[in-house]
């Protein structure tokens, strides 16, 4: 592909660099923006088309050292914005376009994992005339796609309570935050490119906030001591569901009837319960990125029932919860408890926390 001299500069902007997609049926998705050209002198051209390609991506090397991605697509499309030789003078020039995705509610949103992704990618080709050659720009258009969210807002202010006796030491209850707002930065975070210096400065302002307010009541004379807030974000993959996610319709299975089999009458078993994030093997790797650096430690009084309510800031950037099949996100707050008689082995009391856009709360 050989260089066009006269582009001096050539980018897409967006309407809205973030958009949501719809989950109602029939319903569309329009992609709009404008590419900007910066000449240094005219030019012919014979033609401008901008391309969609939406696709999934996993790397299931072993290895860090190298990778072994494989691709999948989502989705393609393509507009033509001119289709006819034309001269462009020197200077600026901006061609508006738009694409409209059909039934856009079979993707799956952006996200961005260290062993998976899925990206929306458009790019803009303008073709010259004489001699033949093409410049090609591009640019991420993020999707976002909140299945939590049915009518309405997310109500900020909604807490979730956990309560329940431990060990016969500790009786307590808690009301946490069930979700935390931050700002969409229209962009798919990447934790693997975050500066840790930047991260750990505790006088910036937190991207998020969570809410406590609880009561530990001492049982058997154990005394509460403190309470250690960790935080966490959770990657989770499952590699053998990666063709399932398509962008399309599902497919209606048709069944066969089988004929019916006797077989021994057995006693029914309880699967084994799995304990949360370690269902993992060396095929479908996890990445467990802590969000509180250092952790905050709440000093609680030994008093029986005293209240005591607290804010969580988390100044480190994070991903928005998301579920694509074979790449989750979720967040986690771990608060473990400690007696003030050192003999006594702390709790930990985990409370998962729903992280979502601030421009989707009421």
């Amino acid at each position: 592909m050989a260089s066009i001299k006269e582009i001096k500069s050539c980018e897409i902007s967006l309407a809205s660099p973030s958009l949501n997609i719809p989950t109602t049926p029939n319903a569309t998705l329009s992609i709009k923006g404008d590419i900007h050209l910066l000449l240094t002198a005219s030019l012919k051209v014979t033609q401008v088309v901008v391309k969609l390609h939406g696709y999934s991506q996993i790397d299931n090397s072993q290895k860090v050292t190298t990778r072994n991605l494989t691709t999948k697509d989502l989705v393609k499309q393509k507009i033509t914005v001119v289709n006819i030789t034309k001269t462009l003078n020197a200077g600026e020039n901006s061609f508006p376009f738009s694409i409209t995705i059909k039934s856009p509610q079979y993707l799956p949103g952006s996200v961005e994992g260290k062993h998976a992704a899925i990206r929306y990618v458009l790019t803009a080709e303008l073709t010259k005339a004489n001699p033949h050659a093409i410049h090609k720009v591009t640019k991420n258009v993020i999707l976002r796609k909140n299945k939590l969210l049915k009518d309405g807002k997310f109500d900020i202010n909604e807490k979730e309570l956990h309560e329940d006796e431990r060990e016969g030491l500790l009786k307590y209850k808690v009301y946490v935050s069930k979700y935390l707002a931050i700002d969409d930065d229209n962009e798919v975070v990447n934790n693997n490119n975050i500066n840790n210096n930047e991260e750990n400065d505790t006088t910036s302002e937190p991207r998020g906030v969570i809410k406590v307010d609880a009561t530990f009541e001492s049982l058997d004379n154990a005394g509460v001591k403190e309470v250690k807030v960790e935080a966490f974000e959770y990657e989770m993959y499952n590699f053998a569901k990666f063709n399932s996610v398509t962008g399309a319709p599902p497919v209606a299975k048709t069944t066969a009837t089988k004929k019916p089999t006797t077989t021994p009458s057995t006693k029914s078993r309880v699967g084994v319960k799995i304990p949360a994030f370690s269902n993992l093997s060396a095929t479908n790797p996890h990445q467990t990125i802590p969000l509180l650096t250092p952790p905050l430690v709440i000093p609680v009084s030994s008093e029986a029932s005293e209240p005591v309510s607290f804010e969580i800031p988390i100044r480190n950037r994070m991903k928005l919860n998301s579920n694509v099949l074979f790449l989750e996100i979720k967040h986690e707050v771990i608060m473990t408890i400690r007696f003030d008689k050192f003999m006594l082995a702390p709790l930990k009391l985990e409370v998962p926390i729903i992280v979502i856009p601030r421009d989707a709360c009421s």
